[in-house]
């Protein structure tokens, strides 16, 4: 028989920047389906799991919450086109988020969003010819990114710059 007490372990406390970040989550999440759908947060999903994956760090979460201006234009506009340009902002936060963890995680991180993407797009009836142009146009964008991570760029205000970049370099492809 053992006559010593059982050591107990301290639960721990979440401390008050990771519940910031768990109610900035939720809140960006709970927008996008009430406005968006299923589509833009099933987009966002595996780029959310990412920021976890690398930290959970409220400031680069930050970065990636401007995607949503996409969804008040397409919603102000009535343009469905301007999913596209969304889903490429998160693909490139996807990209630059992974890259620290290594090259081939990050740009195999953005050949999951942009098939992501697309097999959203043939969900949604889209034709064969214009999954060929998004997916050309996402394999683009994910070339410059790995380009752009390449020579470092991907630091400080720069990787707002890539993001915004790849999201304008989308919407570019709209005119294909």
């Amino acid at each position: 028989m053992n006559t010593k007490p059982e050591k107990i372990v301290p639960q721990r406390q979440i401390s008050g920047e990771k519940l910031v970040f768990l109610i900035t989550e939720v809140g960006f999440l709970v927008v996008l389906a009430i406005w968006g759908g299923p589509a833009w947060v099933g987009v966002v999903v595996p780029a959310i799991f990412v920021e976890i994956y690398s930290g959970s760090q409220l400031h680069s979460l930050g970065m990636l919450m401007p995607a949503a201006l996409w969804l008040g234009l397409c919603t102000l506009t009535g343009n469905r086109e301007l999913f596209f340009p969304y889903a490429m902002y998160v693909m490139a936060f996807m990209v630059i988020r992974l890259w620290e963890r290594g090259r081939g995680t990050a740009i195999m991180g953005g050949i999951f969003c942009g098939g992501l993407f697309l097999f959203i797009r043939w969900l949604q009836n889209a034709t064969m010819s214009v999954l060929l142009v998004e997916g050309v146009v996402a394999a683009g964008i994910i070339f410059a990114l790995g380009a752009f991570c390449w020579q470092g760029l991907n630091r400080g205000w720069m990787r707002m710059i890539g993001l915004l970049g790849a999201s304008l370099l989308a919407y570019t492809g709209l005119a294909l």
